[in-house]
């Protein structure tokens, strides 16, 4: 017997080094991380795989410390592996800090816990909408608001294609600020425009084709591949900054819809992964002049010059579609917070506005000058307009929007 346990002894006691048992667990979770990249891409990002990261340099550290010191360590292999350990350490800290404070978190990290790469199309086919016939929740951490869904998938009520005779139609595209993201329902600016309208007399029917995250060629492509259809007199098309520093700048202009029905957005730079997946080097291509969309704080003139020719473009492909389908085509200009304060666009729309205004079929309203002047009267602030950290419209500031407008397009909506 003692023989036997003798024997089973010796087959057991296999000589296995300890980094190997390091290294195992280390292998599946990559493993498991790298399955969800490929269901997900980047978005797999989460708050662990941060902190991996290190984990994971370190271990690569360790394994080469023992596959090629494992027989003869000398002091001084010892003092920069210790070295290189501390500064991991540190630099692993700091990332959880970072984690806590969220200091270098992007946008969509704070309002949905995981990176999402602005690069990547979320759509599968051109058209960006919510599910049809499906109720929807606008959400953010400040606020969660519902909406209908209607059968094109888009944040109204259902509307008819056959018109009344004198009826008079009014479509407004754009974004999440006509969606009406930051309020409720019957607070979006369509909703509070219509209100204004039918209180002074005027019966108009109204559709909201704003949906969130949009920008003006997707509602182009929307407008002109169906939603025509639905026979609108008058065209309300929203352009702001963030259409054109983020959304235009990221997704390109007409040539990112595909033949194949699909889209292609402008690369990203190559460098997003180490970005994505570490806060502490966002501080150092912060100070490199790059903000969290990976492109130059200052826009340089030739991307700037390429931006305005995309936008120039789709604008006399709008107002040609307009015309040939006896639609008014209207552009509203709206300022984001800091413009209101600092009474300036961040991108410059002079000569998209000067090319604009050349074609007398196109009609442009800059609510900048009217915000500015009615919070100055009124002695409010900014603040009282718009949430604190989402940057969107409450309902007082929808009121806001939708009384600039009216304003504006009363003599129009008349004749």
């Amino acid at each position: 017997m003692n023989k036997i346990f003798s024997l089973l002894t010796t087959i057991i006691r296999i000589k296995i080094p300890v980094w190997i048992f390091i290294a195992i667990p280390g292998i599946s979770y990559l493993g498991w991380e790298y399955h969800w990249y490929k269901q997900v891409d980047l978005a797999f990002i989460k708050w662990h795989t941060h902190l991996a990261v290190y984990a994971y340099l370190w271990l690569l550290g360790f394994v080469c410390y023992g596959i090629f010191f494992r027989n003869s360590v000398s002091e001084k292999a010892k003092n920069r592996f210790l070295l290189f350990s501390a500064v991991l350490f540190s630099l692993f800290v700091l990332e959880i800090f970072l984690l806590l404070t969220g200091f270098t978190k992007t946008y969509f990290e704070e309002v949905s816990g995981y990176y999402r790469s602005q690069y990547i199309p979320a759509d599968k086919g051109y058209y960006h909408l919510w599910k049809p016939n499906e109720p929807h929740f606008l959400s953010k951490p400040e606020y969660r608001f519902w909406r209908p869904t209607n059968s094109q998938g888009l944040g109204d009520v259902e509307w008819a294609i056959a018109k009344k005779p004198n009826e008079k139609r009014i479509m407004a595209l754009g974004d999440s600020f006509t969606e009406g993201d930051g309020a409720p329902n019957d607070s979006s600016y369509v909703s509070l425009l219509k209100q204004q309208c039918l209180a002074a007399g005027d019966t108009f029917i109204f559709m909201n084709a704003g949906v969130c995250g949009s920008d003006p060629f997707i509602n182009f492509v929307l407008l002109r591949d169906r939603l025509l259809r639905y026979q609108p007199d008058i065209i309300i098309q929203a352009l702001g900054t963030n259409d054109m520093n983020t959304d235009i700048n990221i997704r390109g202009g007409m040539e990112r819809f595909q033949k194949d029905g699909t889209l292609k957005y402008n690369p990203a730079p190559w460098w997003e992964p180490v970005y994505a997946v570490s806060y502490v080097s966002r501080i150092f291509f912060s100070v490199a002049g790059y903000n969290e969309l990976l492109r130059k704080k200052n826009m340089p003139k030739e991307e700037e010059k390429k931006l305005n020719t995309q936008l120039e473009d789709l604008f006399q492909r709008y107002a040609t579609l307009c015309k040939q389908n006896n639609v008014r085509l209207v552009v509203v200009l709206r300022p984001d917070k800091q413009e209101i304060e600092n009474n300036k666009y961040d991108y410059n729309f002079s000569e998209i506005v000067h090319q604009l205004n050349a074609d007398s079929t196109v009609q442009v309203i800059d609510l900048l000058p009217y915000y500015k002047n009615y919070i100055e009267q009124s002695h409010t602030t900014t603040d009282d307009y718009f949430w604190d950290y989402d940057g969107h419209h409450n309902s007082k500031g929808y009121e806001l929007m939708a009384q600039g407008i009216y304003e504006n397009l009363e003599l129009l909506m008349k004749n």
